[in-house]
């Protein structure tokens, strides 16, 4: 490993920034934090949604006072990077507050009057119907799809996505140095036993474990790779994304009963 490995800087936020308001799409979303107060008064004067990532009620409470137009309440089965950020300087607590997702939704429901977008473990029909019961606007997911040939997956980590259980994931550090969900391969349990180092801190940790992704992505080997993965991953099925979509649509509507069918997302 070159001694430059871990020289790696975050991309520049205010240029992301601006970027985002030159392109001026319909909405924006954020995750580990919310927007600086000046974004968010050019982002509404520019009529652009501010969708704002949140996995505690307190966290969503301060992007409603941020200026937040939607919360995406991540539950604690999503897989991918955790959105927590109430605590920066004390990391341990995004572990220590773990919430599951069919706890954080009607919750949010009762104290918060904004849309709530649903995600973590949901994977079909069933899960949509779920969070829509319980006082979501509309349902997210993401492993659902990574089987999907357009999401072009790494056959590795695709294949690896086959029958897993919900159980074979786990909450790591070790590939970014933020807290992500991903599947418990041998490096992940490796980098969690007692006697192993620290993770670096965010992004640094994403440059030191970089030659190793690359190297198991060209041999094949999703122990090597960076495999995210939520606790619903064995729903993911290897079909057209527009299938998927429409199978989930007709499982949901099916289980709302028709009366119910207009409250689904177009």
């Amino acid at each position: 490993m070159p001694a430059s490995a871990g020289d790696t800087v975050p991309p520049d936020f205010d240029a992301q920034c601006e970027t985002l308001l030159e392109v001026a799409p319909t909405a924006v979303s954020s995750i580990m934090g919310v927007f600086p107060a000046s974004f968010v008064t050019r982002l509404k004067d520019r009529r652009i949604a501010w969708f704002a990532t949140a996995t505690t009620i307190h966290e969503a409470k301060l992007a409603r006072d941020a200026g937040a137009d939607a919360i995406i309440a991540q539950g604690y089965e999503a897989g991918g990077h955790r959105g927590s950020f109430f605590y920066p300087a004390d990391p341990a607590a995004a572990e220590r507050q773990g919430v599951g997702l069919f706890a954080l939704v009607p919750r949010l429901a009762d104290v918060i009057d904004l849309p709530i977008i649903a995600t973590g473990g949901i994977g079909d029909g069933r899960g949509v119907a779920a969070a829509l019961t319980l006082g979501a606007s509309t349902a997210m997911l993401g492993t659902a799809f990574l089987r999907c040939p357009e999401a072009q997956t790494h056959p590795a980590w695709a294949n690896a996505l086959v029958d897993l259980e919900p159980e074979g994931t786990t909450l790591t550090r070790a590939f970014t140095g933020r807290l992500g969900r991903a599947i418990a391969t041998n490096y992940v349990r490796a980098a969690a036993s007692h006697d192993a180092p620290l993770p670096a801190p965010y992004p640094v940790q994403r440059g030191l474990t970089a030659a190793m992704k690359e190297a198991g992505a060209a041999a094949g080997d999703h122990h090597r790779m960076q495999v995210w993965a939520g606790q619903s991953a064995a729903l993911a099925r290897p079909i057209p994304a527009a299938d998927l979509v429409q199978q989930i649509w007709d499982d949901a509507a099916a289980y709302l009963g028709a009366g119910k069918i207009g409250q689904l997302p177009s």
